[in-house]
Order: structure tokens, then sequence, then C-alpha cells
């Protein structure tokens, strides 16, 4: 049987998380350009019938579809039984996912489950006549290590770490259901509750640009004078770890190596150090611009542009700055 590459299109409250899946698509079409494999695409999900249609637009052999009222929210038992009834039914010798919530929590289980070879996080591929290494950061993104692995095996793709697959207008591949027994599966893991926030303005993996605050700021006062800036360039607000810990802004804001991965085309990094940890979740941002009292700051390292000063003095003079450039 031919070698074949399954890439999982993660559903969310019925809808297709469009970049994770196109993202994680084109390193899914590396490794079977690479195996000369077959590839196909998984949609877990209930009532996922547009999602299925999106997918054949993106040239893959085939969408297998799993619908069920009980994989209309992740639940990492239900879950785990869809995922091996399409194992079997597809063989895959590489599964790839994006490197989710979900995913993190999934992936670990399928690799028991299918004895399978797990490697996480990753961001790119080398490939050298047709064996191929998965690279992913270590030691807090010090180090690019490179894994080989024997199939099966299953990859977590980090966030914009591979260039979006493209989408084209016409429609390819077959449509080819799952058949569930779901009722057999035993519920180890209960669902007493879910509690659904939806953060207010642009989320921070979806923006173009990001005005980004660190312990520099000092308060949560000090975040709203960013705000104010993303508000007038139709940015999205993010912050380092410390502002996350000190409870000036939000969880969801945190960019970095323990928090989200970003590439926006602009970053600006303000009142932040330029630590390893959040560098590792900003530095593939096309243009960084770094404001830091602190000449010395590691930000400027990797920054494009900068200015030496505090926040307080530079962000209501950019703010102000753009406010007249958009009235003009």
């Amino acid at each position: 049987m031919k070698d074949s590459v399954l890439v999982l299109a993660e559903v969310t409250d019925g809808k297709m998380m469009a970049p994770s899946f196109s993202e994680t698509l084109r390193a899914g079409q590396q490794i079977a350009q690479a195996n000369e494999s077959t590839i196909h695409a998984l949609v877990l999900g209930h009532n996922v019938n547009k999602t299925v249609e999106e997918m054949l637009h993106y040239g893959v052999d085939a969408v297998y579809v799993a619908d069920d009222p009980r994989l209309d929210v992740y639940h990492p038992d239900y879950y785990l039984a869809a995922f091996r009834t399409a194992c079997k039914e597809i063989r895959p010798t590489t599964i790839l996912m994006g490197h989710t919530l979900q995913a993190i929590d999934c992936a670990p289980r399928l690799a028991f489950d299918l004895d399978a070879v797990l490697v996480t996080d990753c961001t790119g591929l080398k490939i050298d006549a047709g064996e191929i290494l998965y690279l992913k950061p270590v030691f807090s993104s010090h180090i690019l290590a490179g894994y080989a692995a024997d199939p099966p095996v299953i990859i977590t793709i980090r966030s914009k770490s591979f260039e979006a697959a493209v989408r084209g207008e016409s429609r390819q591949g077959k449509v080819v259901p799952i058949p569930l027994q779901l009722d057999q599966v035993t519920i180890r893991t209960p669902v007493t509750s879910r509690v659904v926030h939806e953060r207010e303005g642009i989320k921070i993996e979806d923006a173009e640009v990001i005005v980004a605050g660190g312990r520099g700021i000092g308060s949560a006062e000090g975040f709203e004078k960013l705000a104010e800036l993303a508000h007038t360039i139709g940015a999205a607000v993010g912050a380092s770890r410390p502002p996350i810990d000190m409870g000036w802004v939000s969880a969801d804001a945190q960019i970095g190596q323990t928090g989200t991965i970003v590439a926006p085309n602009v970053y600006f990094a303000i009142g932040i150090s330029g630590a390893m940890q959040h560098l590792a979740g900003m530095s593939r941002s096309k243009k960084i611009i770094a404001i830091n009292k602190d000449k010395e700051a590691s930000i400027f390292k990797v920054a494009d542009y900068g200015a030496v000063g505090t926040y307080e003095e530079i962000v209501p003079a950019l703010t102000q700055a753009f406010r007249e450039h958009v009235k003009a």
C-alpha cells in the first residue's frame, strides 16, 4: 500500500481553524512530495458539511469525515475513538496536527494508542533524498533539534512556521465517511462544564499588527495607553509573561514560548527586555519596532527599528501621529 499523509482539520464550534489547517497542510504536502505519498484530510465534528466542502479546495486526495453529535466539542475519549477508527481505515504513515491546545491533549493519547513516534511543536522540515528530519526548538529555543522517525509518526506544527497552503477555486478529491461506534466508548474523562471566554477586539493570532507590552509598562493603566495606540492603528494588544502574572492584562494576550506564537507584519515591543522565551513567540514577525528606556536591552538586537525612551513619552506621541495621519 502506498504511504499516506493525514492532516487533521480542527473544527471549533462548527468552524474550521483555517490558518492552522492550511499551514499544517503545507507541511504535509512537503512530506507527501518527498515520499511520493497520497495526502488526506480528516474532519472530526458534527454538521461539518461546509468544512468538508472547503477541504476539497486544497487539493487533497480525499477528505475523511467522522460526523457525530458527540464530536461537536472536543472530548478526549470520543475523539481518540474516532481518530483510531479513521486510522484503521486510512493507515497513514504520517499524521499532522496544528500545535493547538486540542492537539497537545490529543496527540500523545493517539501516539500511545497507535504505538507511534510523536514529535511536538515542529517549526520546520529538513528533507534530503526522501529522508526527513522534523525540526523543533529545544532548550528555551537556543537549539534547533532534528528528529528522524520511522512510521507511523505523529507531528504537531507550531503556528506561523509554514506558509499557508494555496486554496484553489476548483474542488478535487473524494469524500469518505468514517463509520463510528461511539456508543461503546468508555468515558474516562467526564465533562462537568464548559466555559468559553470571548476576547474583545482582534485576536493576537490573527493580527497583522500587534502592540505588545512587557514588565516595563509597570501597571494595568499603562496597558490602557497601549490599547489606545492599538485601537488607532487597528492592532491587537499582546504582552510578555510578567504582565500576565501580575494581572495587568488577560492571559490570552500572552506571547512567547508558553503563550501564543505570532508572526504579524509589524510587532511593537514596548517595555519588553527581549528574553529568549518571549523572542520564541514573536521572532518571525516581519518588522519589529522596539521601545525601551534601556539602550542595552536585548530586544534591540532583533529589532528592525528602535527608540530609546520611556513608553510614557513615546507611545502617546506615536498615537497622536497615527491619528493625524488617519485624518489626513
